[in-house]
């Protein structure tokens, strides 16, 4: 893993571990550092080593020297990794002592140089992994076409969180939207902000409360304060638990418009009962029933944001699209239907051979 902190990548890392240690799996998690999630793979029993070191290009040899001993010493089965930079050094690891990997791709899309990168590296050392995990149906095409990764080794299991009990609605509060990301370009807070500020001009008392943090948050807070946002819009920062944010509000916002592929966040807005309203990017069109569970809109476009959160508000229908979402979760994304399916595949991908992938 990159790292223990909380994010999708990590988030996905702990469900696969817990599922495959109640299966009766020994699993060891590496991370390059530590957060969080420590917590959580130690209330599992699962081992987990931090090797303290930084990712990039500088740190990679150092990255696969460390990395290289873990596996000497653990000599796995299977190797589960997450995160390009946690990719090139394994595959450096793979060319020296070979072990079957399957190598999970979170994204749907780059911004800036990343996707030439991870063209590059695939390129170069595709061959040594066994199979490609995919968390949404329709990221297998942007993983075939800018990827250039073979159809035949791509294994598509779909994100899912555990059902949380539903949270009681907020019946008497002024309309609350919550939008949990982190502060960066391909997030859209600039589209989500244009659009809030369509939306407060109808409904004065609306509050929409951010809970991220990242490089674009002066950015941000500067246009929030340009738009004449002030009072109508919650800078949180960094939240440890953003599920309570959106448990507290009446709806999910996104407004991503690149990389974003199957949320986790979403998804826990749909198990406490909360309709999603995002941008119809990567796999969200397949987790959100639009007008059903939530409302899509298309990305990088403001206006049709704010329609979507004023439809779903002065149609009342709000309370509605979080009941059917949290069906949609249950039916559609079963928790214990992931567990099995994931079981499964790193069984399968245990017995690749070299060259040959997990078919």
């Amino acid at each position: 893993m990159p790292s223990l902190r909380r994010g999708g990548a990590e988030r996905h890392s702990v469900y696969l571990a817990t599922a495959l240690t109640a299966a009766g799996h020994q699993v060891d998690v590496v991370a390059l550092s530590d957060g969080p999630f420590s917590q959580d793979f130690s209330d599992a029993g699962i081992p987990v080593t931090v090797l303290e070191v930084g990712c990039g290009a500088r740190a990679l040899p150092t990255v696969t020297r460390r990395l290289s001993q873990v596996v000497d010493r653990l000599n796995p089965d299977v190797i589960s990794a997450h995160d390009v930079n946690v990719e090139m050094a394994l595959r450096g690891v793979l060319l020296r002592r070979w072990r079957p990997a399957i190598v999970w791709k979170h994204t749907y899309g780059h911004i800036g140089h990343r996707g030439a990168r991870e063209r590059l590296v695939e390129a170069a050392s595709g061959h040594l992994v066994a199979a490609y995990g995919a968390v949404c149906h329709t990221q297998v095409r942007y993983l075939c076409q800018a990827l250039g990764l073979p159809s035949r080794k791509i294994h598509v299991l779909p994100n899912t969180v555990p059902m949380a009990p539903e949270a009681s609605w907020p019946v008497d509060e002024p309309l609350t939207v919550a939008m949990v990301a982190a502060m960066r370009a391909d997030k859209g807070h600039d589209d989500a902000l244009r659009a809030w500020s369509g939306v407060v001009r109808r409904h004065p008392e609306a509050t929409l409360v951010l809970a991220g943090d990242g490089p674009a948050r002066d950015e941000i807070l500067g246009q929030i304060s340009r738009l004449g946002l002030t009072r109508n819009v919650r800078v949180l920062g960094e939240v440890a638990e953003p599920l309570q944010v959106v448990a507290r509000s009446h709806a999910l916002l996104l407004a991503s418009y690149n990389i974003e592929c199957f949320p986790y966040v979403a998804l826990e807005a749909m198990s406490v009962g909360r309709g999603v309203i995002s941008t119809s990017v990567g796999g969200l069109p397949e987790m959100v029933d639009d007008r059903v569970t939530g409302m899509l809109a298309p990305p990088r476009h403001p206006d049709a944001l704010r329609d979507a959160i004023l439809q779903a508000v002065e149609g009342n229908g709000l309370r509605d699209l979080g009941a059917a979402g949290r069906q949609r979760l249950g039916h559609c994304f079963p928790m214990a239907a992931w567990n099995a399916r994931a079981v499964q595949l790193i069984e399968t991908v245990a017995g690749a051979t070299r060259g040959g992938g997990a078919e």
